[in-house]
């Protein structure tokens, strides 16, 4: 019997059984395809929740547009065409007549939904005139002086209107609203203004409004308003059918027009006078 020719080197001898399936080649890269979909899964997901969750919380809001220099008109108009609620305070400034000095919140700011953004126009006089003169002679020389003064505003006249109201109207021409309780049968109209409606008067004076009280004053909360500012915390006070006074107290920069103190506080009977501290 003849023996079978040898085979190539490294074939298996002849008759021996087939070496069991190894599979074709790029299994392995097959059964990776899982694991890579299902950590592209999951990246996806976790993309999905920094976008919706935590890159979200510090964009809320609308952004408030920059105003300060435009026309009362332009700029109340571009915050309302954005849905944002105005609110305009006329008093003393460098700027022309009409023209926004500043606002609050500033532009590119984000507020929430239903903040109101402040306004401050310019009634056209500047709060201090300066005047420098110098004087020289043959014989002696005078050094210049100067010397301030404030600017006069006309006060509004507000004699039988609402103390809200009336307050409001002398806040926005640049005065001082001070409510004093008064006699009177209308309770929360103003009887008397001091001083009287049409008077010029500097601005930043304290215009003082008699306000009558009734015969009937139950109880009303006294509103929190220490740290806010001394217009907002009166604008409180007489939505709280409460009058106001503002006392002023030097402190550092950062409590300049902020309210330190009040009293009372509690519970008082209606149109009582609460008295504000305000850092000047």
């Amino acid at each position: 019997m003849v023996a079978p020719p040898p085979g190539p080197p490294g074939a298996p001898p002849p008759g021996a059984p087939p070496p069991p399936d190894a599979g074709p080649p790029g299994f392995l890269i097959a059964d990776v395809w899982p694991w890579l979909a299902a950590l592209g899964i999951l990246a996806v997901a976790a993309l999905l929740v920094w976008l919706f969750v935590f890159h979200d919380r510090g964009h809320k809001g609308k952004v408030v547009p920059a105003v300060v220099g435009l026309q009362q008109q332009q700029a109340v108009a571009k915050l309302t065409g954005n849905g944002i609620n105005v609110k305009v305070i006329i008093g003393p400034s460098a700027r022309p007549k009409g023209i926004v000095a500043s606002q609050i919140p500033g532009g590119g700011s984000r507020i929430a939904k239903g903040q109101t953004v402040t306004l401050h126009v310019s009634n056209g006089h500047a709060l201090q005139q300066t005047t420098t003169a110098a004087t020289t002679t043959q014989a002696t020389t005078t050094s210049a002086t100067t010397t301030s003064q404030q600017a006069t505003v006309a006060v509004p006249n507000v004699t039988g209107q609402d103390m809200s109201s009336a307050a409001g109207q002398i806040e926005a021409a640049g005065f001082v609203a001070e409510t004093d309780p008064g006699s009177g049968t209308t309770a929360g109209n103003v009887t008397a203004q001091d001083p009287a409606g049409g008077a010029q008067a500097a601005a930043g004076s304290t215009v003082r409004l008699s306000v009558a009280v009734g015969s009937n004053r139950p109880a009303v909360s006294v509103p929190n308003v220490v740290g806010q500012k001394g217009a907002g915390a009166r604008a409180a006070l007489l939505q709280a059918k409460l009058t106001a006074k503002t006392l002023y107290k030097k402190g550092p920069a950062k409590d300049v027009g902020v309210v330190l103190s009040e009293s009372p506080t509690g519970s008082q009977p209606a149109y009582t006078q609460i008295t504000l501290t305000v850092g000047s």
